[in-house]
């Protein structure tokens, strides 16, 4: 039976409840779990470093089952970073290890007194007390647990940014090969696992894996025709990674370039997902690395230099977009190293692409100038004052250095996709709870919630609030399952997520019971940002409202704000 375990920090009491069918949590998971637990539990009002706020790191509904794709874990809290409610999700193979042991949720309660970490083993845990952790980053943290534990344990775990509570802070996750690669970025919740001195979450494998089918058979057949139809769809991410697009969002002016004045680099050529390739293949690197146990797309991989050592991995659309074009770098090593960095510190690297661009604006450093950004950013080991805003994020350089020209949304920094050209994501960078989260509703080129409907051509205005809200229910739902939200946040996806939950629990959803929960979790969200003080749905900074794209002046942003007002009044007339 699931379980949920909380972990009170201050008084180091562990309490575990098991999670029956007539659990109110039973039929919540992944996102819709951790905001379920936030939206009930933590003060909205409060200050997201307090010791009232909760991290919670919880599986999906199918997570770490055989289910192709299901190896993510979300991990959620109020958030630094907007001051409302936040979820990150991230793979690796830590999620899968909690999920063998049954475990649905690790629920962090107050603040410790001393740093500690938590060893989870056999579904036990246990908070133990150990300063000597104190200053480690993520790469050698991961090295000593895995001398103390062995070399197939998995960790969440944060590096001197969480440490010093830098809003930019992010959870790493240990990836299948064993490096700390994989990021629960978004929203600042490093700082709040370091608000609560946790350094690290161990878990080391179960001795036998207790995740239990109603009908196994079923559950087996439909997770292997499923993996099926997906291995067989996704083939290109597997030989180029998330990188595979940079070059069409190049050419359909929707890649971030020079802090959002361009949406298309003259040198896109030399930071594409062919050219990665080719870096990769030249220094003996690896492609097709699966990002977590299960992942039949494998979209990650590793990137090592000329002579062979590593570099990093994964490098991904997001770092590159963000630190390559939107920062005029056009080096793939200097984005990998910057990528490392990043990394072991724990740092989320679309914020700090976006604190850079802003911190660029001032000329300290010039455009293009990869080596001083390697730099600054190895400087905060030092505290170095510039180091220290930039980890706090593009809004922090921003008020910094009196830069007005900040890309943002809820004081999150936008992703890598320019809204003048991407409308519908930029609906859902205005709309979500989750701020200028992409992977909230990510409105890229071809993606449509019901295939039997039009929603008018990428860069067009037309029908895309409708476009974001089906995005971002079916976004929800996979995130609640434990999904990456490759397989496809659409309406096809749906039935199949119902047979798979009726084989595991022995329940009877329907394909309309399932998108209402959906959609009940979203409205959920935006209740308690409302309570919290913030605004249901916001505005673009107001250079994006008013400047074209400098090398395509048709691209401007043109929905009117009524008509993206009406987002959540609609979400609750279809509910109804």
């Amino acid at each position: 039976m699931p379980k949920i375990i909380r972990v009170n920090l201050k008084t180091h009491q562990i309490n575990t409840e098991s999670i029956s069918k007539e659990h109110p949590l039973n039929l919540f998971g992944g996102r819709s779990l951790t905001s379920k637990i936030v939206c009930d539990e933590v003060p909205p009002k409060i200050d997201p470093l307090n010791s009232e706020n909760k991290l919670i790191f919880a599986n999906g509904l199918l997570g770490g089952t055989l289910a192709p794709c299901s190896g993510r874990i979300s991990i959620g809290a109020k958030s630094p970073l907007t001051n409302g409610i936040k979820e990150s999700n991230v793979g690796g193979r830590t999620p899968a290890l909690l999920s063998h042991q049954d475990i649905r949720a690790i629920i962090l309660e107050e603040h410790a007194k001393e740093w500690s970490y938590l060893l989870c083993h056999d579904s036990k845990i246990e908070l133990i007390m150990d300063k000597s952790l104190v200053g480690m980053n993520n790469y050698a943290l991961n090295k000593h647990f895995q001398e103390k534990y062995g070399d197939r344990i998995g960790l969440f775990s944060i590096g001197i940014a969480g440490e010093r509570l830098y809003k930019a802070a992010s959870i790493a996750s240990t990836d299948l090969e064993g490096y700390p690669s994989r990021h629960a970025g978004r929203g600042g919740l490093g700082a709040v696992m370091g608000s609560k001195k946790v350094k690290a979450i161990v878990v080391i494998p179960a001795k036998a894996n207790l995740i239990s089918y109603s009908n196994k058979e079923a559950f087996k057949s439909a997770a292997k025709e499923w993996g099926s139809t997906l291995y067989k769809s996704k083939r290109n991410f597997s030989k180029f990674g998330t990188l595979i697009g940079l070059t069409f969002m190049n050419t359909m002016h929707g890649l971030p370039t020079q802090n959002f004045r361009r949406g298309a680099f003259e040198d896109v050529d030399k930071i594409s997902a062919e050219a990665v390739f080719d870096f990769i293949q030249t220094n003996h690197g690896k492609t097709g690395i699966p990002c977590s146990p299960g992942c039949v797309i494998q979209c990650s991989n590793l990137v090592c230099d000329s002579n062979g050592k590593h570099l990093t991995s994964s490098l991904e659309y997001e770092t590159v977009a963000l630190n390559g074009s939107n920062l005029l770098i056009n080096n793939i090593e200097h984005l990998s190293k910057i990528d490392h960095i990043c990394d072991d510190y724990g740092l989320d690297t679309i914020e700090i692409g976006n604190a850079f661009g802003v911190y660029m604006e001032t000329g300290k450093i010039k455009w293009g100038d990869s080596i001083s950004v390697i730099e600054i950013l190895e400087k905060l080991e030092l505290k170095d004052p510039d180091s220290i805003v930039i980890a706090n994020g593009a809004v922090a350089v921003g008020e910094k250095y009196n830069i007005t020209r900040v890309a943002q949304v809820k004081g999150q920094g936008i992703s890598g996709y320019d809204p003048r050209t991407f409308k519908g994501m930029g609906v859902t960078y205005l709309t979500s709870p989750m701020g200028a989260d992409h992977t909230a509703g990510a409105a890229i080129a071809g993606r449509k919630p019901y295939p039997q409907k039009e929603y008018g051509e990428l860069h067009s205005g037309d029908h895309k609030v409708e476009l974001s809200q089906g995005l971002q229910i079916f976004t929800m739902l996979l995130d609640a399952m434990g999904q990456c939200y490759f397989v496809g946040p659409t309406f096809e996806t749906v039935p199949i997520l119902v047979k798979l939950l009726n084989a595991k629990y022995g329940w009877e959803l329907e394909t309309t019971d399932l998108i209402s929960m959906g959609k009940e979790w979203l409205l959920m969200e935006e209740k308690y940002n409302i309570t919290a003080g913030l605004k249901k749905t916001e505005r673009l900074p107001s250079f994006m409202e008013t400047e074209k794209l400098e090398e395509i002046d048709t691209r401007i942003w043109d929905i009117p704000q009524p008509e993206i007002d009406r987002f959540w009044d609609d979400l609750v007339v279809e509910k109804e």
